[in-house]
């Protein structure tokens, strides 16, 4: 099993939800071939241990519209080329099923992924005892690492308080926290809090403040269309150069935002916002499954696009490293 201090040491730089791909056929198969290739593209554009990790099928790769098997595939086509680069992973096992959790707990530790996030409840009302006995349930059938994980942003909206995560942590499969939370003071206290306990992975907006406190790991959808950009973001930060790092990423940050608000106000999901940004950039995607739907991205949205994407390099390039 994955040590504290080891996946500390590996949970350094940006994390990005990888997009899962599907073919454009009849049933929106997986398109493995097509991930491999992504994920591959990824690291041959700058990823490598120290200012990158993964995450396979969470919910930036629309777990929620996968089979259990499908999942599986899915993981493991990431894993290969992760394992083959050296790149940390996460996988997401969140699931109503317990079963299913444990099964991909187990997949995991078969094909080479360290560290699995599990969510707390998203369909039903969250209850703290809830939470912690089926954490208690997992560690009973898996080796693998556990990352506690507050998903305040999913069906249930439940905000994890630190008590919670507590208890999670006290569970000895557990070696990581993604930490993020709308109530701010909840959100940077946590960080603070979990440091010495665990490797902390920032999953809010404040990632230069978190990286200050210590969290070297934060979230970042856009490598998977635009590595250039978060991997120099971390490297104005490993540098102590906080406020170029600011600078960078709201250059960027403010208009891609705005972008992926307008389609999110048409249609749920998060790939659905990634693979426009994908797609411009001559990036293989495929078409989303229900309940996304890729016509709400509109000419004027990719206009948008466009505009960002043809000056982004010019940001990147005018970094003071």
């Amino acid at each position: 099993m994955i040590t504290v201090e080891q996946a500390k040491e590996k949970m350094d730089g940006v994390v990005v939800p990888l997009a899962t791909l599907f073919k454009d056929d009849p049933d929106k198969s997986l398109d493995i071939d097509a991930m491999q290739k992504h994920a591959q593209w990824i690291v041959d554009n700058g990823a490598k241990p120290g200012n990158t990790v993964f995450i396979a099928v969470g919910s930036g790769g629309d777990f929620t519209v996968m089979s259990t098997q499908e999942r599986k595939s899915a993981i493991k086509a990431i894993a290969d080329v992760a394992v083959a680069n050296k790149i940390p992973t996460f996988a997401s096992v969140q699931s109503t099923d317990i079963r299913t959790t444990i099964e991909l707990c187990q997949w995991c530790e078969e094909v080479g992924i360290e560290i699995v996030q599990m969510s707390s409840a998203y369909y039903y009302d969250v209850k703290k005892g809830d939470i912690t006995a089926w954490v208690k349930e997992v560690a009973k059938h898996t080796n693998v690492g556990f990352a506690a994980y507050s998903h305040w942003y999913s069906g249930s909206k439940y905000d994890m308080t630190m008590d919670v995560a507590n208890e999670i942590l006290d569970i000895p499969n557990t070696v990581a926290v993604k930490w993020g939370s709308p109530d701010i003071d909840n959100y940077l206290s946590g960080i603070k809090h979990f440091m010495p306990r665990a490797a902390v992975v920032n999953n809010g907006s404040l990632s230069t403040y978190g990286h200050q406190l210590g969290a070297k790991a934060w979230i970042s959808h856009v490598p998977n269309f635009f590595p250039a950009h978060s991997i120099v973001v971390h490297e104005l930060m490993t540098a102590g150069k906080y406020d170029e790092a600011d600078r960078v990423l709201d250059e960027f940050s403010k208009e891609y935002g705005h972008i992926g608000n307008l389609i999110r106000s048409e249609t749920a999901g998060e790939g659905v916002f990634v693979k426009p940004f994908m797609r411009y950039m001559g990036l293989a995607t495929g078409p989303s499954r229900l309940p996304s739907r890729d016509e709400v991205v509109t000419d004027e949205i990719m206009g948008l696009i466009k505009n960002l994407m043809d000056r982004a390099p010019s940001i990147v390039e005018s970094a003071k490293i």
